[in-house]
């Protein structure tokens, strides 16, 4: 199953951006990593990994906002996570293949879920990140909407 997933991953990666303008939103967080995502959570379910594989393996751009609103981030997990989940719906052979499945990409988005939080109060807030499994593989930046940047210049 994973291999599929590998596969698929632009495909996948496609439908996660519908689903993100479907939702009235407009990727940002995850934009610029979110297909390499999809490549380290099917090889991690390919070889049977942690669920925090996806997550710190993962290279790539993590635009974490300013504000330290997570609603943005978690969002665009949640969409990832079941565009795969619907990715795996349709090419499983069985009720039992897809139940498996389904609960390790489960597993591995909470563990995402769990890292996000940490990585933006990590930061967002200056905390400290002790736990290796809640960090991101990749790059973390702060990222500020452009009319946020437009009033911090103006103000300035």
């Amino acid at each position: 199953m994973g291999a599929e997933l590998i596969g698929a991953r632009e495909a996948i990666v496609g439908r996660w951006r519908a689903q993100m303008v479907e939702s009235g939103a407009v990727p940002r967080c995850l934009d610029r990593v979110a297909s390499e995502l999809v490549l380290q959570a099917g090889a991690a379910l390919a070889d049977e990994q942690p669920a925090q594989t996806p997550w710190t393996r993962a290279g790539g751009v993590l635009c974490i906002n300013a504000r330290g609103d997570e609603r943005a981030l978690t969002l665009e997990l949640k969409l990832l996570w079941n565009a795969m989940v619907a990715h795996v719906a349709r090419i499983a052979f069985d009720n039992s293949e897809e139940r498996t499945a389904d609960a390790a990409l489960g597993k591995q988005l909470e563990a995402a879920l769990r890292g996000a939080t940490a990585e933006l109060r990590s930061l967002a807030l200056d905390e400290p990140i002790d736990d290796a499994a809640l960090r991101f593989g990749g790059v973390r930046v702060l990222c500020w909407d452009r009319a946020e940047r437009r009033a911090t210049v103006r103000a300035a």
